[in-house]
């Protein structure tokens, strides 16, 4: 029988690349390539400003010191 287990991520190392990978994973979640290119061509200011707002905060973390899987998805458009 299988048991839903909640795995801890803090203490996890992540390779730059894994950090990358997980931060586009996180952002093309929300925004995908097609989305993000209709925005930029076609939604308002305030859209605009709300994706480029979760995307600097997703690149921020990914850029930080020692990231944290928890701390990326505590990022929310």
């Amino acid at each position: 029988m299988m048991v839903n287990e909640i795995i801890d991520y803090s203490n996890v190392i992540l390779s730059q690349r894994d950090v990358n990978e997980r931060c586009e994973r996180h952002i093309t979640h929300y925004y995908t390539v097609g989305k993000q290119l209709t925005v930029e061509r076609i939604g308002t200011d305030e859209e605009k400003s709300k994706m480029h707002a979760f995307i600097d905060a997703c690149r921020a973390w990914a850029n930080s010191e020692r990231p944290k899987v928890e701390d990326l998805y505590q990022i929310l458009p």
